[in-house]
């Protein structure tokens, strides 16, 4: 829906989630900020101007942030393949040829193959994609991490100098270098119209979860760097708050660019690595196992030490956020020696100030979790990872053996550190997400790794606001921008402490009813905030 402008509201007779669980059931909303919490009596003190909302019992709580979202790769799959899920890879060519049959295809852009549980676990070939029609129609189908994919000629083919690239194959699988030359082509046969309608399908997905905030990372592998803008403007159409930040090695030039444009800083999809599923993260030692044709490796490393510490060096003179990519053992300790150097020449109160910020983190110690939050880096973390590849003989055991998959996704250590710790999804890697993300950080493969529901809450709301340095969202609380989600709550178990639903126990997830940012209402399904939607003639 489009959004509203700004209103005055008072919402009443509700069950809001407030700090320190007082019992509170109004909220008064002026300004796009909050103005006022508590009873329904809150009523009484209000003009007659301001539109009064009967929550009718309705849980009320801040607005989701998901912290690491790729919108327009994520609403492209509406259009392209969403492989999630498929079980073999005849199923893939199959969806393939069928998309090509049809016609009118001038790129078929495919996301979220697993090779794992195939019966086969070979991924389709280059000769397989031409088979289905992909000798001349470009074919991308990335890998479900999206740290490597296999292409058709038809792809391959329009990239000059593909096969001298590190991680081409001649079989159509690509990663490392070759994998982001076949992704920046495949990103320029999108025109500003797809990338633009890409941005606002995901957006409107995001609202319909309760997630009013969203942090969107680029970075030259990913994407065009207008996408950011682009993003933003789907933003501003819907009424959702997008935060910036772009993938790419700091020079003064490029401080002074994005910040012209508002880009919050030079962090995110700035890759130390790649991942765990592609055998692509930096490691320590190597994979316990390897691919069809290969010999164990590490891993790739894309950035040194040197390279981390300049990087975040002029970021931190700069006032900037600055940060990585980070998920194996040797990325990530080569993250933390960098920022550590950074603080040893530059002092401890002035790289806080800069808010640097890592992604995944996955393969981290408590020492190291220890010295992020001292030097005040956010850990932007993805609980969606463990629940999608840990536990026994998943991909992080298959992959690493399972003395260091136990080490993985250490999620309540960062929040036992008192450091910053926001939840996101990395969509389209795995799904857009609300109440999931607080889910699978509730229920973590190691019951040792497990995260009371309050604290995983706050981490997918506030916890966001505050790894971007806003801190006046993200709480009911006067004062506070007026970001909160309004839901369905069925009956069922409630956590004691927090006033949510204890999705340890099994409660069921709330349905959004209503999304309201900066006081404007963004999503009403029903019409509670608005009133009814007209009927059509």
């Amino acid at each position: 829906m489009p959004t509203s402008a700004a209103r005055d509201l008072l919402l009443h007779s509700g069950r809001l989630v407030t700090p320190g669980r007082s019992a509170a059931t109004a909220v008064l909303i002026s300004d796009g900020r909050i103005v006022a919490v508590g009873g329904d009596e809150l009523g009484s003190a209000v003009g007659v101007g301001i539109a009064r909302v009967d929550l009718g019992g309705r849980l009320v709580t801040p607005a989701f942030v998901d912290a690491h979202v790729h919108s327009v790769q994520t609403g492209l799959l509406e259009v392209g393949l969403d492989l999630h899920g498929y079980r073999s890879r005849e199923q893939v060519l199959d969806a393939v040829a069928d998309r090509l049959a049809v016609g009118g295809v001038n790129v078929l852009f495919g996301q979220g193959w697993d090779e794992r549980a195939w019966p086969d676990p070979r991924p389709p070939t280059r000769a397989e994609l031409d088979r289905a029609g992909g000798a001349s129609v470009p074919v991308y189908l990335a890998r479900v991490d999206v740290h490597s994919a296999v292409v058709s000629s038809g792809l391959a083919d329009r990239i000059p100098g593909l096969s001298r690239e590190v991680g081409f194959r001649s079989d159509g699988l690509v990663s490392q270098d070759a994998h982001h030359r076949c992704r920046g082509a495949v990103n320029d046969l999108f025109t500003d119209g797809d990338r633009r309608a890409a941005a606002r399908a995901a957006l409107r997905r995001a609202a319909e979860l309760g997630v009013g905030t969203l942090h969107e990372l680029g970075g030259p592998h990913l994407g065009p760097y207008e996408d950011l803008e682009r993003v933003v403007s789907a933003g501003g159409e819907q009424g959702q708050h997008v935060v910036t930040y772009w993938g790419e090695q700091a020079t003064p030039s490029l401080i002074e660019h994005v910040r012209a444009d508002g880009v919050r800083g030079l962090a995110g999809d700035l890759c130390v690595d790649g991942a765990i599923g592609s055998r692509t993260a930096w490691l320590h030692e190597p994979y316990a196992d390897a691919g069809p044709g290969q010999t164990r490796s590490a891993g790739a490393r894309y950035l040194s030490v040197e390279e981390i510490t300049d990087h975040l060096t002029l970021c931190t003179r700069a006032g900037l956020t600055g940060g990585f990519h980070c998920i194996g053992d040797a990325a990530v300790s080569a993250a933390v020696s960098g920022v550590q150097r950074v603080a040893d020449e530059l002092g401890v109160g002035v790289v806080r100030r800069a808010r640097h910020r890592f992604e995944h983190v996955e393969l981290v110690t408590r020492a190291q979790i220890a010295t992020l939050s001292r030097l005040g880096v956010a850990g932007s973390v993805q609980p969606a990872f463990d629940a999608a590849w840990g536990g026994s003989d998943e991909l992080y055991e298959q992959r690493l053996g399972r003395e260091r998959a136990a080490t993985m996704n250490p999620l309540a250590d960062w929040h036992r550190s008192g450091g910053v710790v926001a939840y996101g999804t990395d969509a389209p890697v795995t799904p857009l997400a609300g109440w999931a993300m607080v889910a699978d950080a509730v229920r973590h493969s190691r019951p040792d790794q497990r995260v009371g529901i309050g604290e995983a809450f706050a981490a997918a709301t506030r916890g966001g606001h505050l790894a971007a340095g806003d801190t006046d969202a993200g709480l009911l609380a006067p004062g506070q921008r007026a970001h909160l989600a309004l839901w369905d709550a069925d009956p069922g178990p409630v956590d004691e402490k927090s006033g949510l639903p204890d999705l340890a126990a099994g409660a069921p997830f709330p349905v959004c009813a209503g999304l309201v940012v900066d006081g404007r209402v963004v999503f009403d399904p029903a019409g509670l905030l608005l009133g009814p939607p007209a009927r059509r003639p």
